[in-house]
């Protein structure tokens, strides 16, 4: 069936009318003249003012019949018009409605369904040749981990074999004290996530495994690391600034020329660990075990070692002053031209350590054990707390400075 436009109708049926009126008003016109022609009686003057003036009577009649019309016609077109577009309100209004109706009914999927296609994929681009694609997979698994309670303890340890297979120990660094090379962007970028975890998602006795990886240079600083395993590793020249290191597992590492600065090392593991240089000042060593390390012309200068266990390390020329050290077992360490000056040495164990030249200037040296110390070249001037049967049952000669309330032992000489 064929269909035609209503504006196009409307606009046909008006353009009718317009003839029908301009015809009527030429007829009228024609009428008009013929009358004034044939009429006797009147001048030619009279009658050319007649004619005008039915002709702008005409006119106006004429006029306001199109006036009419227009308006007639325009108020019809608005209405339709309207009526168009609150149809057109009225179907934009039932679509919506439709959509409300669709997404009502529509379900998001779960971030439980979400996380595996998500883990799967950082998981393929953490193998990615290209660091740009490992450096994005390390950040998308930690969005997950945060995401995902459950995949937090998985994420932690996939770092950590990811760093472990990545930066193994390298032997030849052993005896090196030099600043090596920049840390892999990548590897460092695991670290700083794993250091930054929300700990309290850590299972009960699960811990870190790190060992025997090379981290020299890393930037740890304020890392949690707490009771990580990191034995055997390279460690040196790494900012450990505030970081936690609390029960961590450091045995056998090499931490030259690394910072400790208020870092916490309480009841942290170091046996025959290497700390020469290290910056340990305002560190937190309580309890921590450091025997048979090396920690030769490492700063302790306000550090806590209360209670800490330094049998047998080399703690020569050590900087130590107003350090904490109260109960500290320093059996047979080396502990020769060591700063010791203002540090808190109450019940100290001092048996057979070396303390030569040591200089222990107001050191408070309260009921420390000094049974065979060797104070041989030691300044002990301005010392308190210090008695005349620890005196004795140590080691000195005459260049041993005491306090000079105490007098030097017969036996010295």
């Amino acid at each position: 069936m064929k269909t035609y436009d209503i504006s196009f109708i409307k606009t046909n049926g008006l353009t009718t009318l317009l003839v029908f009126i301009s015809v009527i008003f030429i007829l009228s016109l024609t009428l008009i003249f013929s009358f004034f022609e044939y009429i006797q009686g009147f001048s030619t003057q009279e009658k050319i003012e007649y004619i005008t003036q039915a002709l702008t009577t005409l006119a106006i009649i004429i006029g306001g019949l199109a006036l009419i019309i227009n308006a007639y016609y325009t108020s019809r077109l608005s209405l339709d018009e309207n009526q168009s577009l609150l149809t057109q309100l009225l179907a934009g209004t039932l679509a919506w409605d439709k959509n409300i109706g669709t997404c009502i009914n529509y379900t998001q999927p779960t971030p439980q369904e979400i996380v595996p296609e998500r883990f799967s994929k950082a998981i393929e681009q953490l193998g990615n040749e290209k660091i740009e694609t490992r450096f994005a997979a390390i950040y998308a698994l930690e969005r997950i981990a945060k995401d995902s309670p459950k995949d937090h303890w998985t994420i932690m340890e996939i770092l950590a074999a990811f760093i472990r297979e990545n930066a193994p120990v390298n032997q030849k660094y052993e005896d090196e004290l030099q600043e090596s090379s920049k840390l892999p962007t990548d590897i460092q970028t695991a670290l700083t996530v794993i250091g930054r975890r929300d700990s309290h998602k850590d299972p009960v006795n699960q811990k870190l495994d790190l060992r025997n990886t090379d981290l020299s240079n890393a930037d740890l600083t304020e890392a949690n690391l707490s009771r990580a395993i990191l034995g055997g590793a390279n460690l040196q020249w790494v900012n450990f600034t505030r970081a936690n290191l609390s029960e961590a597992d450091l045995s056998v590492t090499y931490l030259c020329g690394s910072i400790f600065y208020q870092a916490n090392l309480s009841k942290a593991i170091l046996p025959e660990a290497n700390l020469q240089g290290v910056v340990l000042r305002k560190a937190n060593l309580s309890k921590a075990i450091l025997y048979d390390a090396n920690l030769e012309g490492a700063i302790l200068c306000d550090a806590n070692l209360e209670g800490a266990i330094l049998c047998d390390a080399n703690l020569e020329g050590a900087i130590l002053c107003d350090a904490n050290l109260e109960e500290v077992n320093f059996e047979g360490s080396n502990l020769q031209d060591a700063n010791l000056i203002g540090s808190n040495l109450q019940r100290a164990k001092l048996a057979g350590a070396n303390l030569g030249s040591v200089l222990l200037s107001t050191a408070n040296l309260q009921e420390a054990n000094l049974q065979e110390t060797n104070l041989c070249g030691a300044n002990l001037s301005g010392s308190e707390n210090l008695e005349l049967q620890q005196i004795e049952q140590a080691i000195g000669d005459r260049t041993t400075i005491l306090p000079e309330n105490l007098k030097i032992p017969q036996h010295w000489r």
